[in-house]
């Protein structure tokens, strides 16, 4: 009986082993973006993978928002969130990642992403004239552990994260407690490593009844990094903070946003 539980727990350890990129990166059927959402910026990023995103300026002198989405979404689904990036008095920049819509490629990995949009903020800067001092980032759930890595680059002037978790390591320790996570994890976007090399000011939106990444890792942040702030979205949960408590999260973020105007 050990020896066939032991052999399940092994055989479960090599399964997570393998699929543990088609759980973290779960892509979307593939959607066209809405030709109305604005313009289609492509190019190469530092390591010469494909770079696509969505630009949709509001007027010349707004700051700009550069949104980074969650692992369920594409850029088709960032379209939607352009209206209320405009109510916010900012242009708005959508990244989409490799492996996601019908435009990107090569494959997803923490590595990718990071490289993509570093691409991506390169093209906003040499292509579209927009300062990193007129930037901010700002990341959803996975996209959270994208725009905290380019913070640490120094590539916004202000950041702001959605649905944050302290790390992916401590997310997939809280829904695995039995696999040993930390050794076979092999995309970890450890934003709470990063959070010393973070300066820029920063904002925590989280939902008190997040079940994916608990209100804790949000909390967590916000004392960890320097000079956050701390948006409570009470009952927020984490799929549901645009749709269901969009008012808050738009009061938060245009206070935030409010010293770039």
């Amino acid at each position: 009986m050990v020896a066939a539980a032991l052999g399940v727990y092994l055989v479960a350890v090599v399964m997570f082993t393998a699929l543990q990129r088609s759980i973290l990166f779960p892509a979307p059927p593939p959607v066209p973006v809405p030709a109305a959402a604005g313009t289609l910026l492509e190019g190469r990023s530092p390591q010469g993978r494909r770079v696509v995103a969505l630009w949709s300026p509001l007027r010349a002198d707004a700051p700009t928002v550069a949104y980074f989405h969650g692992n369920g979404m594409q850029l088709a689904d960032c379209a939607a969130l352009v209206p209320s990036l405009h109510a916010l008095g900012c242009n708005a920049f959508c990244v989409e990642y490799p492996g996601y819509g019908p435009l990107a490629a090569d494959a997803p990995s923490e590595a990718a992403l990071i490289d993509v949009a570093d691409g991506a903020m390169r093209l906003l800067r040499d292509r579209e004239g927009v300062a990193a001092s007129r930037t901010v980032l700002l990341g959803q759930s996975l996209g959270t552990g994208v725009a905290s890595a380019l913070a640490a680059r120094g590539a916004g002037a202000r950041l702001a994260l959605m649905t944050p978790f302290r790390s992916i390591t401590a997310v997939a320790s809280g829904l695995f407690p039995w696999l040993p996570v930390r050794l076979i994890l092999r995309d970890r976007f450890d934003t709470e490593a990063l959070a010393p090399r973070i300066t820029a000011p920063t904002l925590v939106i989280h939902g008190t009844a997040d079940e994916v990444v608990p209100y804790a890792h949000g909390e967590a942040l916000s004392r960890i990094i320097r000079g956050c702030a701390l948006a409570r979205i009470d009952g927020g949960h984490h799929n549901d903070l645009w749709s269901d408590h969009g008012d808050d999260v738009r009061a938060a973020l245009a206070r935030f946003i409010a010293p770039m105007r």
